[in-house]
């Protein structure tokens, strides 16, 4: 062998380890089901090494420890590819509780490349309408909601019903549960309006099996289904941003509700569209959205990101808002997402359910959310509003004796967990156990029913949360139409703030106050009215 072609050999091996090295095969181990797809789950070239695809990229920017794959709820709860399932759906895993070495989960025949967008788990569900006839030529629409987060999974719309007809729409994961909603618009106004105006059912899909055929004859069993209207969300001229993580949060400004998010892993084209099927008719609502531009995972104000507000009403229905980029920012008050999966709760199925998140240094509650009854033994519940770096218990109990309120334990079950991230939403698993806690659960003292329309006399409630860093809610009610002025004032007399002054509709009214630029201590909120005034404290404590 003479010297260059000795040089080219050593050249040679070195370009075959780098690129072994470069392709790490072995982490197919250390997903589940990675065998299945291989070195394809990470990579364009599915024998490994060169560019990553969504997957790969994903892994490589926030899930590797010493060059291994993490894999755990977070990584399994993404959507990599933006295909509208996550990663942990396709790989046969939804909340990330496979280990490397364990038995791989699910069937191996129906893993998906969770950085593919072109392929999804999802399953043909069919309904097989039959004695349709007393609808005819009216509308029908369907919407698939999956049990075990109360997510809807996808819509149609058929503009003329006949007798006999099918629907289908790719909306199930074998294994999973489903309701399957619809409603014919009897009085033809294009909106929902509760039976027996219009005619509304709900059936049931346990455990699909894939391509799942539900059958169903018409009846005047109607069952009101609460139908949501869909936000459609265009963006145009994004290409600033392309490669960059994007959320949005669509929040209720009637009582400050987050209502959903939407996560985009890396913006991939200049113009896209998100959907929040979650919309009420007459509702107000704010989207607060940005783009991580200086890829750290969360939020910065601007212009370390960037940021913005669309404020909009919708009382038509469906609702499409145009967005195209601009340099007008917002420093938006974002705030983190805590999401708690729950497993393993068969021995609760039936029973009532309920959690909140309180801030441990002032015992002030985030917020709770409430299942009236457990109807699936793995279930995800969110709560948002959490801020970084701040410590928060997580209590929840399972109302086993069926009196509708909390009993310590053993009575009722009940369990703390804590919460404190540095790094964004926080995802995490808890599975059912016997280690209860006496969460001293307090009864719910925050804003008052929503959904009265006549209240009988004008009612200032206390704001909630009291004491509140940064935002609370002021409700009140007024038994006629009329003027009203709502202020803040501090503690000297001077009007800080004018909430609404001008005609308002009887009825219950909820404003939100932002003291962000305020310091801590005691304001007063006061309301005047043609025949009533009236003032409360609260405290703000940061």
């Amino acid at each position: 062998m003479n010297r260059l072609s000795g040089y080219l050999t050593v050249f040679s091996i070195v370009l075959f380890l780098s690129h072994v090295n470069y392709a790490r095969s072995f982490r197919v181990s250390q997903i589940p089901n990675g065998t299945v797809k291989s070195c394809a789950n990470c990579h364009i070239n599915p024998e490994g090494g060169g560019e990553r695809n969504a997957f790969g990229k994903l892994v490589g920017a926030n899930f590797l420890n010493n060059g291994n794959v993490v894999w755990g709820p977070k990584l399994a709860s993404l959507d990599a590819d933006g295909d509208g399932v996550s990663n942990g759906q396709e790989l046969q895993d939804k909340f990330g509780l496979w280990i490397p070495g364990q038995q791989n989960p699910g069937q191996g025949s129906l893993v998906n490349n969770p950085g593919l967008y072109t392929e999804s788990p999802l399953t043909d569900l069919t309904i097989k309408f039959s004695g349709m006839s007393p609808h005819f030529g009216q509308k029908l629409f369907v919407r698939v909601i999956d049990v075990s987060d109360m997510l809807e999974t996808g819509r149609t719309t058929i503009n003329s019903v006949t007798n006999q007809f099918d629907v289908t729409l790719p909306a199930v994961i074998t294994g999973n549960s489903y309701y399957v909603d619809f409603f014919v618009d009897v009085n033809n106004n294009g909106l929902y309006d509760t039976p027996p105006t219009d005619h509304s059912w709900r059936v049931e899909l346990n455990n699909a099996i894939g391509n799942d055929i539900i059958n169903f004859s018409h009846n005047t069993s109607f069952t009101d289904i609460n139908w949501k209207y869909n936000l459609t969300f265009n963006l145009t001229g994004m290409s600033p941003h392309i490669g960059q993580l994007f959320e949005a949060r669509l929040i209720n400004s009637s009582n400050e509700k987050e209502v959903l998010r939407k996560r985009v892993e890396a913006i991939s084209s200049a113009n896209f569209s998100l959907t929040f099927p979650e919309l009420i008719n007459n509702g107000q609502y704010r989207l607060e959205f940005y783009t991580d531009v200086n890829n750290n995972g969360i939020y910065d104000t601007p212009p370390t990101d960037h940021a913005w507000v669309e404020n909009f009403s919708n009382n038509a229905g469906d609702f499409t808002l145009q967005f195209t980029h601009n340099t007008n920012f917002t420093n938006i008050p974002w705030k983190y997402l805590l999401t708690l999966n729950l497993l393993s709760m068969s021995p609760h199925i039936g029973q009532q359910f309920e959690l909140r998140v309180v801030k441990k240094d002032n015992n002030v509650e985030l917020d709770r959310i409430k299942i009236e009854t457990i109807v699936s033994p793995n279930f995800s519940v969110q709560i948002p509003q959490f801020e970084l770096s701040t410590e928060y218990n997580i209590d929840f109990y399972v109302d086993v004796n069926g009196n509708k309120s909390y009993d310590a334990p053993p009575t009722d079950h009940a369990w703390r967990l804590t919460l404190n991230s540095n790094t964004g939403n926080y995802i995490t698993n808890f599975t059912h156990n016997t280690i209860f806690t006496d969460i001293q659960w307090a009864p719910l003292t925050k804003i008052k029913d929503y959904n009265s329309n006549n209240p009988s006399s004008f009612v200032l409630y206390q704001n909630y949360p009291n004491p509140f860093n940064p935002a609370t809610i002021i409700q009140f009610n007024l038994k006629n139409s009329g003027y009203v002025k709502l202020a803040v004032y501090n503690v000297l007399g001077q009007e800080i703030a004018v909430l609404t002054n001008g005609n308002m509709t009887s009825g219950i009214h909820n404003i939100s106050f932002d003291a962000s630029g305020l310091q801590s201590g005691i304001y007063i909120y006061k309301i005047e009215g043609t025949n009533f005034k009236e003032s409360k404290k609260m405290v703000l404590l940061k």
